[in-house]
């Protein structure tokens, strides 16, 4: 296995995921809640292993689809943020970045400096010229979140998703490099 990638940011640490941390991972990103604002939702711990089983895999690949980290506060993990759809052939170079926080953590900043630190990683790692962020046009903290990161807004996708016969907008920001 390729070695573990630890990027230190100002009182957290972004590692990559591993099976043990499942738990934690569904805590972040299954809230029924946030159906409607996040893009997709894992149903259960099962489909969070196996999501996780498949970045694990695919990280030890040569030319990667993704790599996927946790946040960390003091040992605990307090989110989860990715970089997918890696498109490093034909001369696309882009990417797209995703992330969570867990409900305990929420409102302090956090997914704002892991965006921040992820995206210069990411940029020099993949040789990407473009890495975007999609989320619910009524998730306006995750809009919010990169702006602050100095994330652009390119559009809205009207109608984007439907879920539970409701048509939802996203919202499409992205950093170019």
């Amino acid at each position: 296995m390729k070695k573990e990638i630890i990027l230190k940011g100002n009182g957290f640490t972004l590692r990559h995921i591993r099976m043990s941390d499942a738990q934690a991972y569904f805590e972040c990103v299954g809230d029924k809640k946030l159906k409607q604002a996040l893009i997709n939702i894992p149903e259960n711990v099962e489909e969070v292993k196996k999501e996780i089983k498949i970045y694990i895999a695919d990280f030890k690949k040569k030319k990667p689809f993704g790599e996927a980290f946790v946040i960390e506060v003091n040992g605990i993990v307090a989110g989860e943020i990715s970089v997918h759809h890696l498109n490093i052939e034909h001369h696309e170079h882009k990417g797209e970045i995703g992330y969570a926080i867990h409900p305990k953590f929420k409102g302090k900043g956090l997914a704002t400096k892991a965006v921040k630190l992820l995206t210069p990683y990411v940029f020099k790692k993949y040789k990407l010229k473009r890495v975007s962020g999609w989320g619910r046009a009524k998730n306006k903290a995750s809009a919010r979140v990169l702006e602050k990161a100095g994330y652009k807004l390119e559009g809205i996708l009207r109608k984007n998703k439907c879920i539970d016969g409701i048509y939802l907008d996203d919202f499409l920001y992205a950093k170019v490099k």
